[in-house]
């Protein structure tokens, strides 16, 4: 049974109120302890305990008093008008299906009383099919998830060290998995989720589309020598040898002779209708781009694992992974883009996907400011979310910053309609500060936050306040 530790103060509204501990209490009633109140206007109310104060009239700064005088010659002054307080954030009345909207005014001196051990308060949110990890401090208490907002997607943020990788792997995966959705992972550095799958695929062995390779030797080259408005007949001349010619599959030095061979067959075949000279700029941007277009970077898309076989073996293995650790940025986004552009047309073609793409390293394809390679995949991940929540498709993003250059594009993170904040970094303490102040969750918290702790907030959480929850690693999971 919950223990009763106190009673609301004066000034309690419908959605906030303080309570009064009782003497011995502030030794039991911590920071995010759980707490129904028993409304004397009618109904229970649940809620959370954030921001605890101390008070004592004798010893306060502001003025000077007796017992300021007793401080100032090292004796304890009188605790006799000593007393503890915590701000109490409302998720709402306990109802037949769940929480719903308190919209009674909490009365003073109601009685409040903290859940222990033996009582799990997350019974009262909501009948869940789903559950993930557990309530901060207690492991019995498992965190009930709305499956139905799986698809409206999901942002993991926290500095190096504050176990989003865990959470993802051991919490984030297993439940898509449990809900229906199978999941492809990009692993940027390959050491997150790559060793411990028995399903992955290297960079190397993807399929890239001629269309994104095109654009890989577009920015490698700047655009072969043009501007970006100009007309391209290199560029046109690339990119049909890229789709006429049987390049994949060939050592990489046969590969690039085949379409530098191919393109400038096409050039001759239309250097007939222009000036020599203009011909002749042709041919000498064509050289200087593949002087850039190596042996080695065309190596990078000699794969032939297409898109539609990575979301094939999903389907059938669950889950897969690919492992990004051997690729330079540019061709890691390249691969990426291919990747999701599929997806993309799939919904299109109004294909319902039941697939979760999980994304490491987010500002890699994401930034802030985004540019070249990295305006194109930041705007496909907007046209993925936005389509994704009708066709269910749910992107997961892990982001070691929330805003500013550390962290997401704004318009990436706006989707991210269910989040998980760990400990943040000291540059993300303005977007804590907005979070604070509107649940009562201290800045200071956040960036001290230990490892494997997060603030659960959003559509997926029944709850209408962030829970802080945890979760224990089982490796056989």
């Amino acid at each position: 049974m919950p223990v009763e530790i106190g009673v609301i103060s004066s000034g309690a509204s419908e959605a906030r109120a303080s309570v009064i501990l009782y003497d011995g209490m502030e030794k039991v009633v911590r920071n995010e302890s759980l707490v129904v109140v028993r409304n004397k206007n009618g109904g229970d109310v649940l809620a959370v305990c954030r921001g605890g104060r101390g008070m004592n009239e004798n010893v306060r700064t502001t003025s000077f008093s007796p017992g300021v005088a007793y401080a100032k010659t090292g004796r304890i002054p009188s605790s006799v008008k000593e007393f503890y307080v915590f701000n109490l954030e409302i998720i709402g009345v306990i109802g037949e299906n769940g929480i719903e909207q308190n919209k009674l005014i909490i009365a003073p001196t109601s009685i409040v009383e903290m859940f222990t051990g033996e009582d799990d308060p997350m019974k009262y949110l909501c009948k869940p099919d789903l559950f993930l990890g557990h309530y901060w401090a207690e492991p019995k208490w498992k965190i009930p998830v709305l499956k139905q907002y799986i698809n409206y997607h999901i942002g993991i943020f926290g500095v190096t060290g504050s176990g989003k990788s865990y959470l993802a792997r051991y919490e984030i995966i297993p439940l898509l998995m449990r809900a229906g959705y199978s999941v492809i992972v990009m692993d940027w550095k390959g050491s997150d989720y790559a060793p411990y799958s028995s399903h992955t695929i290297p960079l190397d062995k993807i399929k890239v589309d001629d269309a994104t390779v095109l654009r890989y030797f577009s920015h490698l080259t700047k655009n072969f020598g043009y501007y970006d408005r100009e007309e391209n007949p290199v560029a046109t001349a690339v990119e049909r040898a890229l789709r006429t010619t049987d390049w994949r599959g060939n050592p990489p030095e046969e590969a690039r002779e085949k379409i530098l061979l191919k393109a400038k067959a096409l050039l001759e075949h239309d250097a007939s209708s222009v000036k020599k000279e203009t011909a002749t700029l042709w041919f000498n941007r064509l050289e200087a781009a593949f002087e850039l277009i190596t042996e080695e970077e065309i190596e990078r898309f000699l794969g032939t694992i297409e898109p539609w076989q990575i979301l094939t073996e999903a389907r059938d293995k669950k889950i897969v992974v690919v492992d990004m650790s051997k690729g330079e940025k540019e061709q890691k986004l390249a691969v990426f883009y291919s990747i999701a552009r599929y997806l993309k047309r799939l919904m299109e073609r109004k294909q319902r996907l039941a697939i979760a793409l999980v994304i490491d390293e987010g500002p890699q394809y994401a930034p802030w400011q985004p540019r070249g390679l990295e305006r194109e995949t930041t705007d496909l991940i907007i046209d993925l979310c936005a389509l994704g929540r009708s066709y269910g498709l749910s992107i997961v993003i892990l982001s070691q910053g929330m805003a500013g250059e550390i962290g997401l594009n704004a318009a990436v993170r706006r989707n991210l309609n269910t989040q998980f904040i760990g400990r943040i970094h000291p540059l993300d303490l303005e977007e804590a500060q907005k979070l604070a102040s509107s649940y009562y969750i201290s800045p200071e918290n956040l960036l001290t936050l230990p490892e494997g702790h997060f603030y659960f907030l959003g559509r997926m959480n029944p709850s209408p306040t962030p829970l802080l929850i945890s979760f224990q690693i089982n490796e056989k999971r």
